[in-house]
C-alpha cells in the first residue's frame, strides 16, 4: 500500500534529482567540451555519471517500494483478484521506469553523448569503443542507464590528467 510517507520520500528523491540537473548540466555544444582540459572534462563527465546514478537509485527505491506493497497486497488478496493486482503493479513499475528514461533523455542524453564523443576523441585508439554509442540515445530500460554510467565513468577515468 502506498502511504503518504512513501509519497513524500519519493517526491524528496525526485526533488533532489531535479536539483542535480541544474544549469551546470545544461546542454553543451561539442565545441565547449573540446575547449576543456582533460581534468575539467573528466570532472564534467563524472558529474553526469553521478547524476545518472542518482536517477537509477531513485528508480530502484521506487521499485522496491512498489514491489514491497505489491507482495503484501498479493498475499492478502483472493486468488481470483491477484491477476488484476499484478497487472496494476506492472503498470506502476512500467510508469516509474518510463519516467526515469524520460528524465534521462530530457536532462542527460545530449550531454552524455557529447561527453562520450569527446572522451573517445582524446583517448588512444586501443581504448576507444563504439559498442555503446547507440545506447546513449536510446536506452531501453533503467539497466541501460547503469551501463551508460559505467561506460562514461570508465572512459573518464581512463583519460590522462594532462
Amino acid at each position: 500500500m502506498v502511504t503518504s510517507r512513501k509519497i513524500i520520500r519519493f517526491l524528496l528523491l525526485w526533488g533532489a534529482l531535479s536539483a542535480v540537473t541544474t544549469p551546470a548540466l545544461a546542454s553543451e555544444t561539442p565545441a565547449s567540451y573540446s575547449k576543456l582540459s582533460n581534468k575539467e572534462l573528466k570532472s564534467r563527465a563524472l558529474a553526469v555519471v553521478k547524476a545518472i546514478r542518482q536517477l537509477v537509485y531513485s528508480y530502484n527505491e521506487k521499485d522496491r517500494d512498489l514491489t514491497s506493497d505489491f507482495e503484501a497486497e498479493y498475499l492478502a488478496t483472493r486468488t481470483t483478484e491477484r491477476q488484476l493486482l499484478q497487472d496494476q503493479w506492472r503498470k506502476k513499475i512500467d510508469a516509474a521506469q518510463g519516467a526515469s528514461l524520460g528524465n534521462y533523455r530530457q536532462n542527460f542524453a545530449p550531454n552524455a553523448a557529447l561527453l562520450r564523443e569527446e572522451l573517445q576523441r582524446r583517448l588512444p585508439k586501443r581504448l576507444q569503443s563504439r559498442d555503446t554509442l547507440k545506447l546513449y540515445s536510446t536506452p531501453a530500460n533503467v539497466l541501460s542507464l547503469e551501463v551508460i554510467a559505467d561506460d562514461l565513468e570508465l572512459l573518464a577515468k581512463s583519460l590522462p590528467e594532462t
